[in-house]
């Protein structure tokens, strides 16, 4: 058997086995290395939320921490489990011992002993030292005679020599797996792939939808239709009420039924995602290094695994350097292990040579052996125990909705019960007769079908589809679609440089050393580019190139170091569908593909293709034995080679020790510098630092990037003393240190060779876009690590330091100076460098660090009120409050990330007021507290990131986007993927969540005052006013749930209006889908028009009968009782239900000239209209068209006049609503003219 497995073992079972006795039976949680057992529960839970939301791995409060908990739980039970067994088998080893023992000692013949085998079972005496995961040079002590037997283990994955293991699953720790033996697995394992979760069923989806939300309320109300027809209408049942009923019985199940369907298609749309980002593992199968899907690695595959990734499945390490893994996921810790090769633990579970999926690599590198994959990795066990479906996230549209609904249930509630007060209160003691007990529960039947927005959920429903739709298109993915809504929103958006707004595409472009060596790479041009760039006038303005066969020992440096301090390595790839289809043949080299860091992949070019160097050759005759991998806080990296041995210049054992990092990082640990010429080394002096300093300054400015390369040889001994001093010292009790762990490698006296400078060039459309974020009063923050001059220059490239403001009115630097005297701190605030602008002070740094999603103990402990947590479902708990923003200044500022620690609150205000920004050199805790700044002063801030360090800051932005070329934990903290690392990408995101929050206030201002006030109006009309009721129940629900629904569902198809990239950025905590401006318009403004005109085209019909308008109003039941001008009781009634339909069809004309309005809040509708150019939407038309033929098959098919007392209209008596609807549209375009042409004044601050 290949791996471990978690199931009920019978007494024959394999020592491959994993759970003693029955799989159901329930133990107690294990007792954690890192938890004492005695903590509560919550002390617990604690500590996993705490480190998954450092790394930003979950957002707070949501139900996916339910799920950990669960795994977290069923680990520590298995392995509790373990343990217990373990100990069992231990102190029965024990006494059988002494058993046997006290046997010999009383027998003088123990030849003829006999013990049973039921009562004794022998196993291998085993030690255990106590277990301590960072504690690297702890392991178990075995018995290596009885090492054979391991059956108690139940697994032995993580103690059997890797020479057994490999041999195992016929591998080979050099070459790896064969194709043949692939297969073999794969048909014999499967995929490495955990069985999802049952999906939802659909049958409960579909009574879910006719159950909840609007359609709860519109049961009740059927209901009360049923019994107003019987029993309440007993003994003369009016047929018109059971036909209500049965309506909205339709009603529900054809709403139900289309967001049933458009939910439906918005998951697989969204699955679909998964399909785009596939995770790539490297693994080396057939003597080569490749890349292939995480899902097609089998047992006995020999993966590589990185910091920054996630461990691909369950595996044993075969070499780790500082490997550290997160394993929060599984097991609740907080605290990274330290992971080893050695086994420290016989149960697998603790021990820590064993790494299992989905663990995060935090630090260091590894290579390792898959053991187990798919279902029988820990993680697909342990599912099986807390397998469940997660519910979603409440995000800033599901509270919109949220507040939507509240307010239709508190209108509608409110109304109902006024008219029932009024009824019981007043008319049915006043005025008895005039309103019956069945009579008012109709008309609150009416009243709750007027105030719900049918068409609200559907149109949700729709426009998250359309948005699914759209993100798929752009290969955006978007963890949930609501989040999109957030888009609105953004104020500021903080950026990377490199693989973002450049292309991440490194060329390097000259080397330089010494005062004046420099060799300017060859570049290669077609005929027809002839043309140099800026960047290369800089280059060739410089001293003439050296010959290539020019000697010298710098260069050769140089280049050994490009080679040898580099992690850029050609793998294999699998080749994608695709791609298959664009090529029939493929050949070998054409499959393999050079991966790595940029700038490594850079220097292996140069190194190969411009200089002829082999650079395989070259690592093979100079192994590599230590690394210090880069980082974003070192910002450089450190190889240790073992150098090839020659009889003139290297006749012993030496090791070359090369790092390379930025220049302004390195110089202070060097102490030497080769010269131009010869192999000579000059002590380093400030002068030789100066020129540095300006040659970095030089190629900064015209955008180049620029790397230093150092050296240092020492012997073979040298090195192995240093390695064992500092080996001893980790093991000691260590203080915290501000210097980094450098692997035991050397901090200081580096010989200083030479720098590359490199060219990214920026993405040709990131200029354009960040134009169109600056036209939409986004500001656009450059977040780097890069140099200042460089991160200058890339951002004047893209405009973000535009020539507007930057160029033409200054950039503002400020320099940070102590007084040795009195120990204060000041800094100068300059303009272009030359410039002082003033002095401050800096005073004490009093800005809260308050990290979203982790909580102070108190805040866990205190329990949340009925009140909070209803709350929380309609506001953000984690919103900040509304700040007044400082006031911006029209210029641009750069700030050095070594000056942030000490920036106080004026200084981070004077900072931030800046239109344009550019940080640089900034690690990614400077980052997360740029991020905080921005937040505390007001604003909306999407943060891209793509490293593992990034991910706090992605998670502590509104929106974290993550590059799909960054590493997995900054994937998973990332509210969104960027599947094309652009930037533009996330410009064209912000404009498609402008459009879904237009579109949703456009339903809302469409449904509101037909499908609510005119509605509700009536109803009021007749009690109060004691009218006959002029739209009844059965036409106000066609009206609503088709007539406005339709048309509701065309206008979420709205395209971009003209001006959506022009607007300012709405506000959080004002801007809202019902808000008092919204209801102002629609119920006062359109609802009260629409009204006015539908009861104008009802009266004029009753005044054509004979019945003026003052012989109507306060009649109550007078009308009935003394019919005006001699007319009979049902000519009244006839005349009513004529009227009743005059009101209905007059309503749906309105409606559509207030569609024709509503479609643009802003732009004109000549500008933007439905039927050619850019505002083309031939639903509306469609919609305008379809409500039309409701309305005729409602008035004129006689079966449904029967039953629902419904008539023919005529034509002249609904033609004053084209009048009245003409004027809605002429005052409306009015209206937006007026708010165009005067932003500033009154009617532009009401409009919606």
């Amino acid at each position: 058997m290949s791996g471990f497995q978690m199931k009920t073992i019978p007494s024959t079972a394999s020592r491959m086995d994993l759970l003693p006795g029955q799989s159901n039976e329930r133990v107690p949680k294990k007792r954690s290395s890192n938890i004492p057992a005695q903590l509560p529960p919550e002390r617990r839970q604690s500590s996993l939320n705490t480190i998954r939301r450092s790394i930003g791995i979950v957002p707070p409060e949501d139900n996916t921490n339910e799920t950990i908990r669960k795994t977290s739980v069923a680990w520590q039970t298995m392995s509790q489990n373990l343990n217990l067994h373990l100990e069992q088998q231990r102190r029965k080893s024990e006494l059988t011992s002494r058993r046997l023992q006290s046997i010999v000692d009383t027998n003088q013949q123990p030849e003829h002993v006999t013990i049973s085998i039921d009562e004794v079972e022998v196993v291998p005496s085993v030690t255990v030292k106590p277990h301590r995961p960072s504690d690297a040079g702890s392991m178990i002590d075995f018995d290596k005679e009885k090492l054979d037997d391991l059956s108690t283990l139940k697994t032995d994955v993580h103690v059997v020599p890797m020479e057994t293991l490999v041999e195992r699953f016929e591998s080979n720790l050099q070459s790896g797996l064969t194709d043949d033996t692939v297969r073999q697995h794969q048909s014999k394992y499967g995929q490495n792939r955990l069985t999802p979760p049952p999906k939802p069923s659909l049958i409960w989806m579909f009574f879910k939808q006719i159950l909840v939300g609007f359609n709860g309320i519109l049961w009740v109300a059927t209901l009360f239709a049923f019994l107003s027809y019987k029993p309440f209408g007993d003994p003369d049942p009016d047929v018109t009420n059971l036909g209500l009923g049965v309506v909205l019985v339709l009603v529900i199940f054809s709403n139900g039924i289309f967001n049933f369907y458009q939910e439906v298609k918005s998951m697989k749309i969204v699955a679909s995602f998964s399909h785009l980002q596939p995770t790539i593992t490297t693994v080396k199968r057939n003597g080569m290094e490749m890349q292939i899907n995480a899902e097609e690695l089998v047992p006995g595959d020999i993966v590589r695994i990185n910091m920054g990734q996630k461990v691909p499945a369950d595996c044993r390490l075969i070499t780790c350097d500082d490997l550290q893994v997160n394993t929060s996921e599984l097991t609740g810790e907080s605290e990274p292990v330290n992971c080893t090769v050695k086994c420290t633990n016989l149960n697998f579970m603790e021990t820590t040579n064993l790494v299992f999926y989905p663990s995060l690599i935090v630090q260091g590198t590894a290579n390792a052996i898959v053991v187990n994959i798919g279902d029988e990795t820990v993680l697909g066990q342990v599912g099986k125990l807390t397998r469940g479906a997660e519910g979603s996230n409440i995000t800033g549209l599901h509270r919109e909705i949220n507040r939507f609904v509240l307010f239709v249930i508190c209108a509608a509630l409110t109304s109902v019960i006024l008219i029932w007060i009024t009824w019981a209160a007043w008319l049915n003691v006043k005025q008895n007769g005039y309103i019956t007990l069945n009579g008012n529960i109709v008309n609150s039947i009416g009243m709750v079908v007027a105030f719900i927005p049918e068409g609200l959920p559907a149109a949700v429903t729709l426009v998250l589809t359309i948005v699914a739709k759209r993100m798929y298109k752009q290969k955006v993915l978007v963890k949930s679609l609501a989040t999109v809504e957030t888009f609105n929103f953004v104020s500021v958006i903080a950026t990377d440089k490199t693989g973002t707004l450049t292309m991440n595409q490194m060329t390097i472009t000259a080397l330089l050393w010494g005062k004046l060596g420099e060799y300017m790479v060859p570049i290669h041009r077609s005929e027809e580019e002839t043309t140099t760039t800026d960047e290369e006038r800089v280059i060739d303005r410089k001293r003439p190139s050296l010959h290539p066969n020019a000697k010298s020992n710098a260069l050769k440096d140089l280049l050994l170091g490009a080679c040898l301090c580099n992690n850029a390595v050609f793998q294999s790839t699998s080749k994608t569908s695709e791609e298959d289809e664009d090529s029939n043949t493929e050949t070998a080299e054409e499959a393999n593909k050079l991966v790595g860091d940029a700038a490594d992949v850079a220097l292996y070019h140069l190194s190969q293709d411009k200089c002829s160097v082999d650079i395989e050759q070259v690592r093979r005759v100079n192994p590599r034995i230590n690394v210090l991998p880069f980082n974003s806080k070192n910002k450089f990296m450190i190889t240790a080679n073992l150098l090839e041995q020659n009889l003139i210049k290297n006749p012993d054992e030496s090791v070359l020790i090369t790092l390379k990092g930025a220049p302004d990082f390195v110089l202070p640990r060097c102490t030497t510098y080769k010269q131009d010429d010869g192999d000579e080394e000059s002590p380093m002096t400030d002068e030789f630092k100066q020129s540095i300093q300006q040659r970095q300054e030089a190629l900064g400015k015209s955008g180049y990037r620029v790397i230093a390369m150092l050296q240092q040889r020492v012997t073979k001994d040298q090195y192995d003393a240093n390695i064992n001093e500092y080996k001893k010292f980790k093991k000691q009790a260590q203080t915290v240190s501000d210097e980094p762990d450098l692997n035991g490698l050397p901090r200081n006296n580096y010989c200083f060779i030479g720098m590359f400078s490199l060219l990214d060039p920026a993405r040709p459309e990131v200029p354009d876009a960040v134009l169109k974020a600056r036209r939409a009063q986004i500001r656009v923050a450059m977040v780097t690590g890069d140099h200042p001059t460089t991160a200058a220059a890339i951002a004047k490239k893209v405009n973000i330091l535009s020539k507007e403001i930057s160029l033409e009115n200054g950039i503002d630097t400020f320099k940070v100076e102590r007084n040795n005297q009195t120990g204060e701190m000041s800094a100068h605030m300059m303009r272009n460098s030359k410039t002082l602008l003033g002095t401050h002070s800096i005073g004490e740094l009093t800005t809260n660090i308050e990290v979203k999603g982790v909580s102070t103990e108190e805040e866990k402990k205190k329990k949340p009120s009925l009140f909070q947590r209803i709350r929380f479902y309609f506001s953000d708990p984690n919103q900040v409050k509304d700040v007044e923003k400082i006031p911006l200044i029209p210029y641009g500022v750069v700030v050095a990330g070594g000056d942030i620690h000490s920036m106080d609150d004026y200084m981070w205000d004077w900072v931030l007021s800046h239109q344009e920004l550019v940080f640089a050199r900034t690690s990614p805790e400077q980052k997360l507290r740029i991020v905080m700044e921005f937040t505390k002063r007001g604003e909306i801030v999407a943060v891209t990131g793509d490293g593992t360090n990034d991910a706090p800051a992605l998670k502590q932005a509104d929106l974290g986007v993550a590059m799909a070329a960054g590493t997995d934990v900054a994937r998973e903290a990332g509210d969104m993927i960027l599947l094309d690392n652009n930037f533009s990408s996330i410009i064209k995101a912000i404009e498609t969540g402008r459009l879904l929050s237009d579109n949703l206030k456009k339903v809302a201002i469409y449904l509101l005052p037909g499908g609510s006030w005119s509605e509700v109006l009536p109803v009021f009309f007749t009690i109060w006013l004691g009218i006959p009721l002029s739209l009844s129940a059965f036409l106000a629900i066609i009206f609503c749930m088709l007539n406005d629904v339709v048309n509701a569902l065309a206008m979420v198809s709205e395209k971009a209006e003209r001006d959506i990239m022009s607007r300012p950025p709405a506000i959080r905590q004002k801007t809202h889908l019902l808000d008092w401006k919204l209801l102002f318009h629609a119920y006062l403004i359109v609802g009260n028009i629409e009204c006015f005109s539908a009861f104008f085209c009802f009266f004029w019909y009753h005044s054509s009968q004979g019945i003026s308008v003052n012989k109507i109003f306060f009649t109550y039941a007078d009308y009935t009782n003394n019919p005006p001008a001699n007319k009979t009781v049902d000519d009244l009634a006839l005349i009513q239900q004529n009227g009743q339909c005059i009101y209905y069809v007059a309503l749906c004309i309105m409606q559509f000239f207030n569609l024709l309005t509503s479609r643009t809040r802003y732009v004109s509708f000549f500008q933007h209209n439905p039927f050619y150019g850019k505002g083309k939407n031939l639903t509306v038309i469609f919609g305008i068209l379809f409500s039309t033929c409701v309305g005729l098959v409602i008035t004129l098919i006689p079966w449904l006049n029967h039953v629902f007392k419904t008539h023919p209209v005529p034509v002249r008596f609904v033609c004053p609503a084209l009048g009245f609807g003409t004027a809605l549209f002429l005052l409306d375009e009015l209206r937006k003219y007026l708010v165009r042409r005067f932003p500033n004044s009154f009617l532009a601050k009401m409009a919606w």
